[in-house]
């Protein structure tokens, strides 16, 4: 039977790998500046659906075989490169319209889901944390259910407070100027975040 103070053991280095902002955050910091905070929530629960699918594979001992299939992830992360630079050139050639008046985008839980595994570090990550704190032969389906909740409470409270900062952000942006700046703002960040995905080995 798992223990609490093995959860907590595993939540600490969770929480602050999760509190690191990386290409994922900067997209969607970008997402909730050009449109709102309600358009980042497929992004965000895409972006938490990766990554318990990493520690899926590294619970269930299946980081190996992930890593043996690397041409995958790299065809996923690429896919994700993709998404972010066509999303760039939207954002750049977008009219500085009112935010309530702008389209509204489709795919963002696919997005956040191909970002996240297009990063193959984050099933290391978990390989290399849960051994040190777990018993992963002794974990239960309670323990397991638990271990998962501790990683999908942290990773959604950390990227609603993402959410939330980008979205006071945002009230800065109302007039037609500001609003270009937004848009073009997140858009360099989108492309910025493209590049670097694109530049990790």
């Amino acid at each position: 039977m798992i223990t609490l103070t093995a959860l907590a053991l595993f939540a600490v280095p969770v929480a602050l790998a999760a509190l690191i902002p990386g290409p994922a955050q900067t997209a969607l910091v970008a997402r909730v500046l050009s449109r709102d905070a309600g358009e980042a929530l497929p992004f965000v629960l895409g972006m938490v659906a990766g990554n318990a699918l990493w520690l899926a594979a590294a619970v269930f001992g299946l980081s190996a075989l992930a890593l043996a299939y690397e041409p995958v992830f790299v065809a996923v992360k690429w896919a994700g490169i993709v998404y972010l630079a066509v999303l760039a050139w939207k954002l750049w050639r977008a009219p500085a319209a009112e935010p309530d008046a702008a389209p509204r985008r489709t795919g963002g839980f696919l997005g956040g889901v191909a970002l996240t595994l297009g990063n193959p570090k984050a099933v290391v990550f978990f390989g290399a944390v849960l051994p040190q704190v777990l018993d992963l032969a002794a974990l239960d389906a309670a323990g397991i259910a638990a271990v998962f909740a501790v990683q999908v409470g942290i990773d959604l409270a950390v990227q609603s407070a993402y959410v939330l900062g980008a979205a006071r952000a945002r009230r800065f942006f109302r007039s037609p100027r500001r609003l270009r700046l937004a848009n073009r703002s997140a858009a360099a960040m989108m492309a910025g975040s493209a590049a670097l995905i694109a530049s990790r080995g």
